[in-house]
């Protein structure tokens, strides 16, 4: 659908109501800064953004961004409302409520919903920004644009719910418990079988119930023999109940647990670094943080340091845990032994509360086991778990394994069958979790097979994705070195690409051959303007995926970084590619304007406007009632005169040259750099002194001399070496002055423009070189430069 109108009242810069009418054809807009020419381009990203316009987001703009939307000067009872018209008479009206929503109605609201916003606008600030983004966000601004989005939302679904599925059946802890229940079982009985574990089993159930085990299930079993256990206790001695809880103390194997640690910590160390263990510690962290972020911009990663835009967050984490992959076997053998070590030292604790060992904590006169009994008490094993360093096993060791010294050696004179006891309990436990970890085995089994399903399907689609990605990529591609070429021609960059990275999933670069050389990155080699060139490019062979071509571009200020010789290939690039689309371009570069309207002015594909500079937020952005830029000098007439004098002769020193050019007028050649040092005077000159033999108009069926354009060039002439230069320099030209000068400028351009031609064109819009003339569109106006 091409653009008829946009219309705005009170949004942004907008006041009561201003409209853009390009009336379905392309349209150059010139505003200096601050005119108010972006509020176009915010209307219709607002309306592509789902009611965002991203330059807007901060922490003052608002939920629903009411505080940056309105005009700051909205009167009370006044409405802020967007108007689309189309060339096919649809409609887009938007409606803004005081708290910044907002009601869409028209027939045109669906339609307008299928364009995507980076096939659409392109602004200043994201000309370059695409090029300095990560591999990620590259990856999240085109992935909408090839139509998978819908791939990877399923497939980040799949993740997702792999994750929520490993969270929820807690099945990393389960692979520790039952990781500790293989090397109990190692431990206590060695090499046996199942089946002779449950033999030994029944044999302790006929010592300590006196009965054949019947047809009990081998839990049953354990339970009945622990029963039996618990009640011989507690028809022992307090001695022999003491006996009994301090072989569970002297019993702990601490030691051996804590050396685990230690071993497993130096395994990690040499496996990257010394930081890993706390870096994917960070990186565990970081993986639900990032799932919880509010409305923030930027995170500096807590893992490397670096600054990672907030919605990206997610994206790096991963990328990050990647990279440090080949450490994470063995940062989980650390966090498994450190939890082992946790287990223990729970149940030490719990073993030091039990009533029986009262009169022995309290007894106890050794400093060692008293401190560590203390130590034991407050030592803060979810913390412990987290973070498990050097001093904490240190602190561990010299606390604590007094106390299993000195239970060891309190209990070394038990009775025979109290030690005969307490081994059968530590077997019956270990027997009863060898047991339990059939299910425990199952269940980690099952979790396991569900979790690779899940990955397995996410990798599958993702596949799809990298594959499907692949061809758009490649056409892309094309364009973009084909534009590139237009843009830099006979330079040595070349092979300019996009690229899909083997090592990552989500990611896409940007990567090209410098002077021959293969670059990985356009940020390592290029300058500031080529690589904004180069967004240039992608951009626009992003737009001409496109398939409805009748869906505009906007070219918001984008050759602010670009030269003038490569500004001048973009109005040839637009031709060559988009002669079909309609273009809107806005531009603050008054030279750029002027050269556009030289060059395509004639054409009726294309409108040319301009703004006025803006005022006052209740005035707000006003067009000039002429295609010139000599509004921005009458704009200060009324406060600085001279300054509008000077514009005005800055005005003549930029179109003069292009009309020199165009009507092919020969120059006296100058040394050195004084050639690109000519003012408009200096082309003025060269111009009436031609034009009084080479400018001629129809009259009749015979071409005469136009003295009228001869008198006004030679009046501008004369105002311009007198008031044009005194603005310039002395700084004391008056109002009238002013106005008459910017008068004479104007209608001094205005004779090379056509008025019978409709449209408009310049005379040097039709050239036939073997007659060396030019002329307008009808005829009415030439330009005999073989007679000049």
């Amino acid at each position: 659908m091409r653009i008829k109108s946009i219309e705005l009242a009170w949004f942004r810069g907008a006041a009561g109501g201003v409209t853009l009418e390009p009336n379905g054809r392309s349209m150059v807009v010139y505003g200096e800064n601050g005119s108010g020419k972006s509020s176009f381009v915010d209307a219709v990203e607002y309306v592509l953004n789902n009611g965002r316009i991203d330059h807007l987001r901060t922490e003052y703009s608002g939920s629903r961004q009411e505080n940056a939307i309105p005009n700051t000067h909205r009167p009370e009872k006044a409405t802020t409302t967007l108007r689309f018209q189309f060339q096919d008479d649809s409609q887009l009206n938007i409606d803004f409520d005081p708290n910044g929503s907002s009601k869409r109605s028209g027939t045109a609201a669906i339609a307008m919903n299928q364009w995507e916003y980076r096939q659409t606008v392109l602004r200043q600030d994201e000309v370059a920004r695409f090029i300095h983004d990560t591999k990620t966000d590259k990856y999240s601004a085109l992935l909408p644009l090839f139509g998978l989005h819908r791939l990877e939302v399923a497939a980040e679904n799949l993740r997702k719910l792999r994750r929520a599925v490993a969270t929820e059946s807690k099945s990393s802890e389960k692979k520790d418990r039952l990781q500790q229940m293989v090397d109990q079982r190692l431990e206590t009985f060695s090499d046996q079988s199942d089946e002779q574990i449950l033999e030994a089993v029944r044999g302790l159930y006929t010592q300590y119930c006196g009965e054949h085990h019947g047809e009990y299930s081998p839990l049953s079993l354990c339970n009945k023999i622990q029963a039996a256990i618990d009640k011989q206790i507690t028809e022992y001695s307090a001695d022999n109940r003491r006996y009994v809880a301090l072989k569970e103390v002297a019993d702990s194997q601490l030691k051996h647990a804590v050396e685990q640690v230690r071993t497993a910590s130096v395994a990690l160390a040499e496996s990257v670094d010394s930081n890993i263990s706390e870096r994917l510690s960070v990186l565990q962290a970081a993986r639900t943080f990032s799932e919880s972020i509010g409305d923030v911009t930027e995170i500096d990663c807590p893992a490397c340091g670096q600054a990672v835009k907030a919605d990206s967050f997610s994206e790096h984490v991963r990328a990050e845990t990647q990279r440090l992959k080949e450490a994470e076997g063995a940062f989980n053998t650390y966090k498994s032994t450190v939890g082992s070590v946790c287990n223990r030292l729970e149940a030490l604790r719990t073993d030091l509360r039990t009533p029986g060992l009262k009169d022995w904590t309290d007894g106890v006169k050794d400093q060692g086991p008293r401190h560590g009994f203390r130590y034991i008490e407050k030592v803060n094993l979810e913390a412990l778990r987290e973070k498990c360093g050097v001093d904490d096993l240190n602190a561990i060791e010299n606390m604590l394994l007094p106390v299993i010294a000195a239970a060891a050696r309190d209990s070394k004179d038990a009775p025979p069958d109290v030690q005969t006891l307490t081994g059968d309990m530590k077997r019956l436990d270990v027997a009863k979790s060898v047991i339990s970890s059939r299910d425990l085995k199952t269940e980690v089994d099952a979790c396991g097979n569900l979790i690779s399903v899940m990955t397995s399907l996410e990798q599958a689609i993702r596949n799809q994705i990298r594959a499907r990605s692949q061809t758009v990529i490649d056409a892309i591609s094309q364009d973009v070195e084909s534009m590139w070429s237009t843009l830099h021609p006979d330079e040595k960059i070349d092979e300019v690409a996009l690229s899909l990275p083997a090592e990552a999933d989500k990611a896409i670069e940007v990567v090209l051959k410098f002077h021959g050389r293969e670059q990985d990155s356009p940020r390592l080699t290029l300058s500031e303007g080529f690589r904004n060139s180069l967004g240039l490019c992608i951009f626009l062979a992003m737009a001409k995926q496109v398939a409805n071509k009748e869906q505009p571009l906007f070219l918001d200020d984008v050759v602010v970084s670009l030269d003038r010789h490569h500004r001048g290939m973009i109005q040839g690039l637009l031709d060559k590619e988009f002669s079909d689309r309609q273009i809107v371009i806005l531009t603050h570069d008054r030279e750029w304007y002027t050269e556009l309207r030289q060059l395509l002015g004639g054409d009726n594909r294309w409108i040319f406007k301009t703004l006025l500079p803006y005022e006052t937020p209740d005035i707000g952005v006003r067009w000039s009632s002429r295609d010139t830029t000599f509004g921005d000098a009458r704009a200060r007439v009324e406060e600085r005169p001279d300054s509008a004098g000077n514009d005005a002769r800055k005005i003549m020193d930029q179109e003069l040259p292009l009309i020199a050019e165009m009507l092919k007028t020969r120059m006296s050649y100058l040394r050195s750099e004084r050639n690109d040092r000519r003012t408009a005077h200096d082309f003025l000159e060269r111009v009436i002194a031609d034009g009084k033999k080479c400018f001629q108009r129809r009259s009749g069926s015979q071409y005469v001399s136009n003295t009228d354009a001869i008198d006004a060039l030679e009046t501008a002439a004369r105002l311009l070496m007198s008031w044009g230069n005194r603005a310039s320099h002395a700084f004391d030209v008056v109002r009238p002055e002013a106005d008459k000068l910017i008068d004479a400028c104007e209608a001094a351009l205005a004779t090379f423009q056509c008025n019978s031609c409709s449209p408009r064109s310049a005379v040097w819009r039709l050239d036939d070189e073997n007659s060396e003339w030019v002329q307008c569109r009808c005829g009415e106006l030439r330009w005999r430069y073989g007679k000049a």
